[in-house]
């Protein structure tokens, strides 16, 4: 199945552009950016969270008791369907980007508990770091030769072979070892020595170093592992999904909070200034319509597309004379 996106454009009276305008963008977007905001505030909200679900009835439920007040009351039923499945698309998609975050702390916060300096990985093995050298030597010779014979497995199992596989199994071609394949070496053993050995490796771009470590070095490396987790802390915390700001009045708002009160705290002066700085759509939310029941298409004698929405408002576009409509 392919998709097709196509620009049009709307050919009606000006009642009617200006009647659907008003639809759009002083009701149906309000509507839109209260459920939004409303959710977030939501006593199960970090239940959500943690699931990475929003249950749609629970956005229907707001809808419901919105859409008997002002200014969002009168709408056709279509834009409040609308509004239910377009919040539903913002926060599945937002939701699943905050589970990228918080895997990306998890792992950041696992690395920190494992990054230790020399020393302490001498203390944790009970060995001395010339064995541990020994050891991640080792390690990475052990983890070449599977990689060798992995590469040689593929090899063979083609019916031809170019030039280029020839290289593949040099005995003095070098082998670049993933960083993932040594957390994952990390959690499967539990011998102080060969987890030592893959912490130093790790710290060390997965070689063996024969250079004494600069302490000042490892402070660094661990403070920006620091700054990374609380930087994502505070965009899991304070980045809920926002809505269109079409009049500048919320940016209005926050600005005048910032010159006239003093911040409670570095999380507030965060969020104003993340208000500030963000850059919000003029253009109202769209109209979302999911069956092919709200939409009549036709082509007439020249070659032109009509689309017939169930709103009375006729979209018109050409379609090019060796183009054509595809399922």
């Amino acid at each position: 199945m392919s998709v097709i996106t196509i620009q049009c454009r709307l050919v009606a009276d000006d009642e009617t552009l200006r009647h659907l305008w008003e639809f759009m963008a002083e009701k149906n977007t309000p509507l839109v950016n209260e459920i939004l905001e409303r959710l977030g505030k939501h006593s199960e909200f970090e239940i959500w969270v943690k699931t990475a679900k929003v249950p749609k009835t629970a956005i229907k439920e707001l809808c419901d008791s919105l859409k008997t007040q002002e200014p969002f009351i009168g709408q056709p039923g279509r834009f409040y369907t609308s509004a239910i499945t377009l919040v539903t698309y913002i926060y599945k998609s937002w939701l699943a980007l905050n589970r990228r975050r918080q895997l990306k702390i998890e792992g950041k916060e696992r690395w920190l508990e494992m990054l230790k300096t020399d020393v302490e990985l001498e203390q944790e093995s009970k060995s001395s770091l010339e064995n541990i050298r020994i050891k991640s030597t080792e390690i990475l010779a052990s983890f070449a030769t599977h990689k060798t014979h992995e590469t040689n497995h593929k090899v063979r199992g083609r019916r031809s072979r170019k030039p280029k596989d020839e290289k593949a199994d040099r005995p003095d071609k070098v082998v670049t070892i993933k960083p993932s394949r040594l957390f994952e070496a990390y959690r499967q053993t539990e011998d102080a020595l060969t987890r030592c050995a893959l912490v130093y490796l790790l710290k060390n771009n997965c070689q063996v170093s024969f250079v004494e470590e600069d302490l000042k070095q490892y402070t660094k490396q661990r403070r920006k592992k620091e700054i990374e987790i609380e930087r994502l802390k505070i965009q899991l915390t304070s980045r809920v999904p926002k809505g269109r700001d079409l009049t500048g009045e919320k940016w209005l708002e926050t600005l005048e909070q910032a010159v006239q009160q003093v911040a409670q705290d570095e999380k507030e002066a965060k969020s104003w200034q993340a208000n500030l700085l963000r850059k919000s759509s003029s253009i109202p939310f769209p109209v979302v319509y999911e069956t092919t029941e709200d939409m009549k298409w036709e082509i007439n004698e020249k070659k032109r597309l009509f689309v017939k929405s169930s709103i009375t408002v006729v979209v018109s576009t050409t379609i090019p004379a060796r183009g054509g409509l595809k399922d």
